[in-house]
């Protein structure tokens, strides 16, 4: 029977017009136990993708690697390396490839991008192979409570700062509402500039600012 990893972890994304930004959950956990609070799920794949990945983490290394080393060899085939929507092709393809199999990778994604011309780009794609271009979206039951959230304070003009703190105000909704316990998000944003990571939103991230 399929894991339901992917839906107790969290995703949260927003494209801009100069970038996208990504936050992941870092908790690690096997049946009650947690194994790991730090746990790596922004993957970089090229120097101007990043993708967010939910699931177990066998699942997650296995995949990203695949698709990390693809993109990688078609770069030095070609000279060129895949733009963000080639790249999601890709993924897609090949996920639903292993879902046929009867072996399939059971992730959630978000695959965020910059390329010039387009500016920030953000898809999304569940384990199914489902996969479309969104202005912001989110994976996982704490996803479900950021939606409001990003609905209300998503402009496509919103600065890197002002970016991140959305991101925070959906972490602090997760933290304060949801019965599982995600303490530890890691933020990526990708613009012209490659994947730069930002400061990590933790429960010390809030000493002091909530009621």
């Amino acid at each position: 029977m399929p894991s339901n990893a992917h839906l107790f972890q969290c995703l949260i994304g927003i494209q801009c017009q100069d970038f996208s930004i990504v936050a992941a959950d870092q908790m690690n956990t096997q049946s009650v136990l947690v194994l790991k609070n730090d746990e790596q799920k922004l993957i970089p794949i090229a120097d101007n993708i990043l993708m967010g990945v939910n699931g177990e983490m066998g699942d997650i290394v296995q995949f990203t690697q695949f698709v990390e080393k693809n993109v990688q060899l078609y770069k030095m085939r070609n000279m060129y390396g895949l733009d963000t929507a080639a790249t999601v092709h890709f993924t897609r393809t090949n996920l639903m490839e292993y879902l046929k199999s009867g072996n399939p990778y059971i992730i959630n994604m978000l695959i965020a991008g910059f390329d010039p011309g387009l500016g920030g780009q953000l898809y999304t794609m569940d384990f199914m192979a489902a996969s479309v271009r969104v202005p912001f979206a989110t994976h996982g039951f704490g996803g479900i409570l950021c939606m409001g959230i990003l609905d209300r304070f998503y402009k496509p003009t919103l600065s890197e700062p002002e970016a991140y703190e959305v991101i925070k105000t959906c972490i602090s909704e997760i933290q304060q509402r949801l019965f599982l316990n995600l303490p530890n998000f890691q933020v990526k944003v990708v613009s012209k500039d490659g994947i730069k990571e930002l400061p990590k939103i933790t429960p010390a991230t809030f000493i002091g600012t909530r009621a």
